[in-house]
């Protein structure tokens, strides 16, 4: 499947399966930051947290949020600037925090709170999709969302 064909597949999906299928992308982008300890950590923590929400909705739209608005991971362990511009490893952190953002943005969506979205999280919503599967043909999973995309189609 092309880029395009791929997107004009996952448009047409309900929001559970669309983020469903991007959590089981994100196993791939996960392990291209294993040489990064410290990421990897706060990546996977992240990723379960997001897979809890689409389990039960029991954590707050904030907890998944947090990933994304404090100073203290965006400065921190999941700064951008710990990798090389366009690296492998900087393609897969910025898929990760899309796919949070992605998860953040419905959460507050869910809960009716769209109001106290923060500008990042606000740009995560639907609109995102595009990106989000930019970046999973960036890390070289598009054959994997193909894979997924011909099963559950």
């Amino acid at each position: 499947m092309s880029y395009s064909e791929s997107l004009s597949v996952l448009e047409g999906q309900m929001w559970v399966k669309r983020a469903a299928i991007f959590l089981l992308i994100l196993d791939q982008a996960l392990d291209n930051l294993s040489s990064a300890p410290a990421i990897y950590t706060k990546c996977s923590e992240a990723i379960e947290l997001c897979w809890s929400w689409l389990t039960d909705r029991s954590l707050s739209p904030e907890q998944l949020a947090y990933y994304l608005d404090s100073d203290e991971m965006q400065n921190g362990p999941l700064g951008e600037h710990h990798f090389i511009t366009e690296s492998l490893e900087q393609d897969s952190l910025i898929l990760i925090l899309l796919v949070i953002g992605f998860f953040a943005h419905q959460a507050y969506k869910v809960s009716g709170r769209q109001e106290r979205m923060s500008a990042s999280v606000n740009e995560a919503g639907e609109q995102a999709v595009e990106y989000i599967v930019e970046y999973i043909y960036k890390v070289g999973a598009g054959g994997v969302l193909d894979v997924y995309l011909s099963k559950n189609g």
